[in-house]
């Protein structure tokens, strides 16, 4: 749903917000539409985020799972760089299909036998996870969407304690039109103060 949503959202974005803004009263349809431009753009970037990440982390993955040996490695980095785009169960799916088939495939490298393997792929997808959710998602979505990472990794904790895994799905995006609203209003202010 969020890749196809993703897409139509980057692709159609715009429209969308122009009907929107038809049915908004004449005295606000210029403030409501800079708002809307703005909320549109980092909500855009944040989906290219997003597409990034899936990226970094298909490298990220491809480069040890190439190094020990694992068959099909190409395959399993793309589907666990995808699955990573769904919070907490992603990569849990991910690195259960890693090693699952690491060890139904038989592959031994480094004198390791199909267990042992499975047990490594398991503790590479473990600390390329940890890599990924403290280092590399707040500093390239807080870049994005200019937010702090500690105020990143901040939000998506509070969503994760009010909305679960939606919550840690829609935290950042909601974290950042909240920072557009209050820049907003804080320069509507600022506006008034100087007339």
């Amino acid at each position: 749903i969020f890749v196809v949503s993703g897409f139509y959202f980057l692709r159609e974005g715009k429209g969308m917000f122009d009907k929107i803004l038809n049915f908004v009263p004449r005295d606000y349809k210029i403030e409501l539409e800079i708002l809307f431009r703005k909320i549109n753009a980092v909500l855009s970037e944040y989906l290219r985020g997003q597409l990034l990440l899936v990226i970094i982390m298909t490298i990220i993955l491809f480069i040890p799972l190439e190094i020990l040996g694992v068959r099909y490695v190409f395959l399993l980095s793309i589907f666990s760089g995808i699955a990573e785009l769904v919070p907490i169960i992603g990569p849990v799916i991910a690195a259960v299909v890693a090693a699952t088939f690491v060890f139904l495939s038989g592959s031994s490298s480094f004198g390791l036998v199909p267990i042992q393997m499975a047990l490594a792929v398991i503790l590479i997808f473990f600390v390329t996870r940890q890599i990924q959710d403290y280092f590399i998602t707040p500093h390239i979505i807080g870049r994005i969407v200019k937010i702090h990472p500690l105020v990143i990794l901040f939000a998506v904790i509070a969503g994760e304690n009010i909305g679960g895994i939606l919550g840690i799905f829609l935290a950042v995006p909601i974290a950042a039109v909240i920072k557009i609203l209050f820049e907003f209003s804080r320069d509507k202010i600022n506006e008034k103060s100087q007339s």
